[in-house]
């Protein structure tokens, strides 16, 4: 052996040795700088995480570090049900047939390029275990919508296992009421069936087509008229030939100064109540936002609604009055409402689009269209039904010159799917059968929502609105009990589930009032109890805006108050008087 060989073997030896050295003696070495090291982590990243649908408040805020995210083993346990057991140095945890061992704070069979990985760290006391680690039990765990708001969520293999429509829906909560007066036309169980096609030259605009194509013959179909054009009698009475009655959406474009109680008004309502069947009049929708010509002027709009609600009244009793919002901006719904006297339905307009306003960065497809519902219904359920004006989901947009069917396919399926058993007050829905490329106006030539030009997207359209759920003619005679339901803000903290005050106030009729420090007291039937408040801000349905859910412990309250209620199949139900 040369002299240059015996040199190069023998420091080929000692490399190895100082590598197997490494492998026995430093994990010891990096347990103690990692003890050490705390000031590393960056802690209170984030004080929530969604959990299959279901928003948690942490114990203890999330840390990351190295492009990780670490969690407390207290609230990784608290949320996903994983098990501990604690011998020695050693650490194991177990969810179902997977688990981790870790040897003096490293996972056993990790490899060593990987040590921030393979390693937890402990803050105050508490081990903080990182997501890498958690995800190989099997859980998911991300940045929730797209990194660009600070909640992670975590998903368990099971929900992993679901098809994307039926992943995370979370808990629902039930309110079962007596005695509970319809408003008109209200089908107390099941939804009515709605379209609009007037746009659709696919299908000639036909509605026989379209409900012959759907396989179901639909309720109402709607129809846009300007302020100052006629009732649309003649297409009215295509609607009912077609077995459905009509919605109107008739819009003050040229501003609320033309309403008046003229001549034109009179005789728009005579006409609605010649036709002697359910109408429902969408007056003046979308004036939450700035696009209409309507927007901004809340006084005047109210006033003019009563207007024309107190005319309709008189002239044609068979109209039932939709107010209806789009789904953002939230902020300036409530100020447009013009009391619950003079609306008998509450609606709101959803789109599904894969990109907010033709923008390449404002990518939207983790939008959901039932958390897209939730504000409105939330907070006008309790008090009057609701109507989706308008559903629509892009299945073309030019904003990418891409085909999304699949993404078209998975929110009609959630939306339609799971409307009738989550969501009882939505009374009516409508579906936008338009190709927006052709039809739109320019500058919003942008997304093609049309289900009748794909067969995948029609037969996931007509699979979810077959059932008897979905109603095709008017509903009689409504029964006197009512559901109700809420969704989405509230939290699980300490075992304990938190809804927002505004279903205690609202929902179960219970006075609340702001007490000392942080606490708020509820009064119900003479009797008043004060509880703690805890707070947590969850992500809104979209645009990566946050809300704050001041919640209140419902358990408390309901056993405070001895009301009757029970949990079934992970929906908490309560029965109430009305």
């Amino acid at each position: 052996m040369s002299k240059r060989k015996l040199v190069l073997s023998v420091v080929t030896a000692f490399i190895i040795v100082c590598l197997f050295g490494i492998v026995i003696i430093e994990p010891a070495e990096i347990w103690s700088r990692i003890k050490q090291n705390n000031e590393g982590m960056k802690v209170g990243y984030s004080d929530s995480v969604v959990y299959d649908g279901n928003h948690y408040k942490l114990l203890h805020p999330i840390g990351e570090k190295n492009e990780s995210r670490y969690i407390s083993l207290p609230d990784l346990k608290a949320i996903t049900s994983v098990e501990t057991a604690e011998k020695d140095e050693e650490l194991t945890i177990s969810y179902k047939n997977k688990k981790l061992t870790y040897d003096n704070g490293f996972i056993q069979n990790c490899s060593l390029t990987k040590d921030d990985m393979c390693g937890y760290e402990i803050i105050d006391g508490l081990i903080y275990i990182p997501d890498q680690s958690v995800e190989r039990l099997g859980f998911q765990i991300g940045f929730f919508y797209d990194k660009q708001t600070n909640t992670v969520s975590i998903k368990s293999p099971e929900e992993q296992a679901k098809k994307p429509q039926d992943q995370e829906l979370g808990s629902t909560i039930y309110v079962h009421k007596e005695n509970v007066p319809a408003e008109k036309y209200e089908p107390r169980s099941g939804i009515y069936l709605g379209g609009y096609v007037l746009q659709d030259e696919y299908i000639d605009t036909s509605m026989n087509t379209f409900n012959k194509l759907t396989g179901k013959t639909h309720a109402s179909y709607f129809k846009y008229v300007g302020y100052g054009k006629p009732f649309p009698k003649e297409w009215a009475e295509e609607v009912i030939a077609a077995g459905g009655f009509p919605q109107v959406a008739w819009e003050p474009n040229n501003g609320l100064n033309e309403v008046k109680d003229d001549e034109y008004l009179r005789q728009f309502a005579k006409d609605a109540g010649e036709l002697n069947v359910p109408i429902l009049l969408r007056y003046a929708s979308e004036m939450n936002g700035t696009w209409t010509f309507y927007s901004g002027h809340s006084e005047q709009y109210i006033e003019k609604w009563k207007l024309v609600h107190d005319v309709m009244e008189k002239e044609a009793p068979n109209v039932m009055m939709l107010w209806n919002v789009f789904t953002m901006p939230e902020s300036t719904i409530d100020e447009f409402y013009p009391g619950d006297e003079y609306v008998d339905y509450v609606g709101v307009n959803i789109y599904n689009v894969f990109y907010h306003n033709d923008k390449i960065e404002a990518k939207s497809d983790f939008e959901d269209p039932l958390r897209l519902l939730d504000y409105v219904y939330n907070t006008y359920s309790h008090k009057k039904p609701i109507v989706i004006g308008e559903f629509g989901v892009t299945n073309y947009t030019v904003t990418d010159g891409q085909h999304h069917d699949d993404f078209a396919v998975e929110k009609i399926t959630r939306m339609y799917k799971y409307l009738p058993e989550l969501y009882p007050r939505v009374k009516f829905i409508y579906y936008f059968d338009v190709n927006n490329l052709v039809n739109a106006p320019e500058g919003r030539k942008i997304n093609n929502y049309a289900i009748t030009e794909k067969k995948s997207i029609l037969n996931a359209y007509a699979a979810n609105v077959k059932t008897d759920q979905y109603l095709s003619k008017v509903e009689g005679d409504p029964a006197k009990s009512e559901t109700y339901s809420y969704r989405d803000f509230f939290f699980y903290y300490g075992g304990e589930l938190y809804a927002d005050y505004k279903f205690v106030r609202d929902y179960l009729n219970m006075d609340v009032k702001e007490s000392r420090g942080n606490s708020m007291k509820v009064t119900f039937n003479g009797k008043g109890i004060d509880v703690k408040q805890e707070s947590l801000k969850i992500d809104k349905a979209a645009f990566f805006e946050k809300r704050e859910v001041k919640g209140l412990p419902l358990g408390e309250i309901l056993d405070a108050f001895e009301v009757e209620n029970e949990i079934k199949d992970g929906d908490l139900h309560i029965q109430i008087a009305k």
